[in-house]
């Protein structure tokens, strides 16, 4: 075995250990991330208490009070 391939073994060593700690990093993140998405859930839910089936996905809504297609009044143009 050479020098050359000596350096070149410990590089992939050092490339396992290095993915190895970028796999573990990923997933903590992963568990933080979806931690926080649920709290941040249960917090909503707590705070609005229960609402009514119909009215969370048609909340905000109205209903309209003018026609959508209203006549035009033309006024004539003698003066």
């Amino acid at each position: 075995m050479t020098i050359g391939q000596a350096a070149a073994m410990d590089n992939i060593n050092i490339c396992y250990i290095l993915d190895a700690f970028l796999f573990i990093y990923g997933l903590v993140l992963t568990v933080l991330y979806c931690r926080l998405k649920l709290q941040q859930d249960r917090w909503k839910n707590q705070g609005s208490g229960k609402k009514e089936a119909a009215e969370g996905v048609y909340e905000g809504l109205s209903h309209q009070t003018q026609d959508t297609y209203e006549s035009i009044q033309l006024k004539s143009a003698k003066a």
